[in-house]
């Protein structure tokens, strides 16, 4: 793996679980909005189902980038165990 691929899943890493994290609390935010009634309840939910889908997105980002790092830190231990 090229030390930039490994610099862009690192960032990749660090920078979803935040992301996904704030739009998580950006979905219950907007459900208690339209629970409240504070807002009407076809613009919580367009918000809603907006940073749901963001949340899903940077949490699927954040599993692909843990699973790649940790597949290529395996194939490194696995060369080093062969050449001993």
């Amino acid at each position: 793996m090229s030390k930039r691929r490994k610099i862009f899943l690192w960032l990749g890493l660090l920078i979803s679980l935040p992301a996904g994290g704030y739009s998580g609390l950006s979905v219950v935010f907007y459900a208690w909005l339209d629970a409240s009634q504070q807002w009407p309840t076809e613009k919580a939910a367009v918000w809603g189902y907006g940073f749901f889908a963001l949340t899903v997105l940077f949490m699927a980002l954040f599993v692909y980038c843990l699973v790649s790092l940790i597949k290529e830190a395996n194939r490194q231990y696995k060369v080093e165990q062969n050449a001993i």
